[in-house]
C-alpha cells in the first residue's frame, strides 16, 4: 500500500492509538517485535501522513496486532480482553452514546458485582476517555485492553446506531427547513446533556441530596444564575449556583434520564426516573414548568430509607397504640388528613409494613407508586389512558382484597366506592386534604358521601403535620425554673 493510499485510507485497518504506542516505540526494537529500519520507516510515514503509529505498523505488515496488544497488555499490567457477544448486557452498553464509544473506542460490557462496570478499551490511557467514563459510570469502571476492531464490531452490532442514522437521514432529507433546523436543534442539545460536565453535575446534585436527606430538589433559573435548592426537614436550603450557561444542559439531562421530550419546553413535563446510588436504588419524580428565565426542575425523592416503622414516626405512645388499633381492625376507613408534604403517604406506608403479611391481600393504587413494598400490590393511577382512582378501584375489589389503600381521596365516585368497601367488609385507607381531623367529615359530605355512611364506615381520622428535630449533637435539657438557661451565680451584683 503506497503512502497516498493510506493517507486516503486511514481506517481501512483499524488499530490502538498512537499515543498508546510512542513511549514503548524503542522496547518494541529491544524485544524484537520490529526492526530498528522499519520503527524510523513507520516514524517518519507518522509525520507525513497524519496517521497513527499502530496503523503503519500493523498495515504495512511490520508488527501484528496480537502482538502488539500482548506487548501492551504487559507493559501496562491491565489484562487483555476479547469483548464477546454474551457478555454485553444492551442498558449498560447503551449508557455511553454512541459517538464517544467509537472515538474512545471503548465498549461498557456489564455491571460488575461490587458495582463497577466492566469496560473494553483500545487505549485505556486516554485521559479523555476515562473523564467520559467517570461521567457516565460514576461508581467507577474495570478496565481491560482490547481490539479496536473487536470494539467497533461489537459496538455497531448491539448499539443500533446505523438503523437510527438511517431513518434521521430519511426524515430529514424529506421535511421542510423547519423540520431539519429542529432536528440539528435536539441533537444539539442532546450532545450538549450527554457530556461529562453535565452528568457529573446532575449526578452531584442527587447525591448530595441523597446524602443530606433531602424530600425534594429545586434548580430555578434566573437571568445571570441558576440556583439549586434542597427540601430537609420541611425547610428549603440553598445549596449553592450553577452558570446559566449549564442549565439548558442540566435540564436537558433531566430529561432524558426520564424520557421526556428534551426539544419542548414550552409546556410542563412530568416523569420519572430510577438511579442507583452506592449501590441502592433511588426512584425520582420529575416536574418541569417553563418561568421566565426557562424551565424549573423539581425532583421528588423516594427511597427504601425512608419507608419507617411506626415507631419511628414520632407519634407520642397514646397516639401510637391507637393508631395500631384502628388499622388492624377487620374492616372500616381511616383518613390520614394534613397538607401537601406533611408525611401523610410515610405515615400510610408504615401503616401498611406492620399489617403486611403471608396471610393478608393488600392492594394499593396510587398516582403514582412512591415507595416498593414487598409482599403487597401495588397499581399506578393513569389518567391519560382512563385508569382513574375509581376504576381502578372497583377492579381491586374484584381481586379478593383484605386492605386497600388508596392515595388520595379526590372525588365522590371514589370517595363512594371506598366507603362501600369499607361497609362491606374490607379495610380501607386513604388520605384527604383537610386541616384538621373534624374537617374530614365535613369535606366527605361536600363531596357527596351520605352521612349515615361516613356514621357507619369512618373508624378514625389522623391529622399530622411535620415538627422540625433538634440537633442530636447540640440539644439540651433546660429546667422549667430558668427557660433561658441563664447562668446564675450566688453573688450576683446588678449594675
Amino acid at each position: 500500500m503506497t503512502e497516498a493510499n493510506e493517507a486516503k485510507n486511514p481506517k481501512k485497518t483499524i488499530s490502538v492509538s498512537g499515543n498508546i504506542i510512542e513511549p514503548f516505540a524503542k522496547e518494541l526494537v529491544r524485544e524484537g517485535l520490529v526492526t530498528q529500519d522499519q520503527l524510523l520507516l513507520a516514524q517518519a510515514s507518522v509525520e507525513n501522513l497524519g496517521v497513527d503509529l499502530a496503523h503503519i505498523l500493523i498495515s504495512r505488515g511490520f508488527l501484528k496486532e496480537e502482538d502488539l496488544l500482548n506487548f501492551l497488555s504487559k507493559k501496562l499490567s491491565i489484562p487483555l480482553h476479547k469483548p464477546k457477544t454474551e457478555e454485553v448486557d444492551i442498558e449498560i452498553l447503551r449508557m455511553l452514546p454512541f459517538h464517544l464509544a467509537k472515538k474512545h473506542f471503548a465498549i461498557p460490557l456489564y455491571k460488575q458485582e461490587d458495582g463497577k462496570t466492566f469496560v473494553v478499551m483500545a487505549d485505556p490511557n486516554d485521559a479523555s476517555a476515562k473523564e467520559d467514563l467517570r461521567g457516565y459510570f460514576p461508581d467507577g469502571v474495570s478496565v481491560r485492553l482490547g481490539s479496536p476492531q473487536d470494539i467497533l464490531e461489537l459496538l455497531e452490532k448491539h448499539h443500533s446506531r446505523g438503523s437510527t442514522v438511517e431513518a434521521s437521514s430519511v426524515v430529514m432529507e424529506m421535511g421542510d427547513s423547519d423540520d431539519v433546523e429542529a432536528d440539528l436543534e435536539t441533537q444539539k442539545i442532546r450532545e450538549m446533556a450527554s457530556g461529562p460536565k453535565i452528568i457529573a453535575t446532575v449526578n452531584n446534585i442527587i447525591a448530595r441530596a441523597k446524602k443530606e436527606g433531602a424530600s425534594d430538589i429545586h434548580i430555578e433559573p434566573f437571568r445571570e444564575s441558576c440556583r439549586i435548592r434542597y427540601r430537609v426537614d420541611g425547610t428549603l436550603r440553598e445549596r449553592g449556583n450553577l452558570p446559566k450557561s449549564m442549565h439548558m444542559g442540566v435540564v436537558s439531562r433531566i430529561k432524558i434520564m426520564c424520557q421526556l421530550n428534551i426539544a419542548e419546553r414550552r409546556v410542563p413535563q412530568d416523569g420519572r426516573a430510577r438511579v442507583r446510588l452506592v449501590g441502592k436504588p433511588l426512584d425520582m419524580r420529575i416536574s418541569t414548568c417553563p418561568t421566565s428565565f426557562g424551565e424549573k426542575v423539581v425532583f421528588r425523592l423516594f427511597s427504601k430509607d425512608s419507608i419507617k416503622s411506626i415507631e419511628g414516626l414520632g407519634f407520642l405512645e397514646r397516639d401510637r397504640k391507637l393508631f395500631t388499633e384502628i388499622i388492624s381492625k377487620p374492616h372500616g376507613i381511616f383518613l390520614v388528613t394534613g397538607p401537601t408534604g406533611s408525611g401523610k403517604s410515610t405515615t400510610m406506608y408504615a401503616g401498611l409494613m406492620r399489617v403486611n403479611s403471608p396471610d393478608v391481600n393488600i392492594m394499593t393504587i396510587e398516582d403514582p407508586v412512591e415507595n416498593e413494598l414487598e409482599g403487597v400490590n401495588q397499581i399506578p393511577v393513569n389518567e391519560k389512558t382512563g385508569l382513574t382512582f375509581a376504576r381502578v378501584l372497583r377492579a381491586a375489589l374484584r381481586q379478593d382484597p383484605d386492605i386497600i389503600m388508596i392515595g388520595e381521596i379526590r372525588d365522590a365516585e371514589t370517595a363512594n366506592i371506598g366507603i362501600r368497601a369499607a361497609i362491606t367488609g374490607h379495610m380501607v385507607l386513604s388520605t384527604l386534604h383537610t386541616n384538621s381531623a373534624a374537617g374530614a367529615v365535613d369535606r366527605l359530605k361536600d363531596i357527596g358521601v351520605e352521612p349515615f355512611m361516613i356514621a357507619s364506615s369512618l373508624k378514625g381520622v389522623l391529622a399530622q403535620r411535620l415538627v422540625k428535630r433538634m440537633c442530636g449533637n447540640c440539644k439540651q435539657e433546660i429546667s422549667t425554673e430558668n427557660p433561658y438557661n441563664i447562668p446564675l451565680k450566688k453573688n450576683y451584683i446588678s449594675n
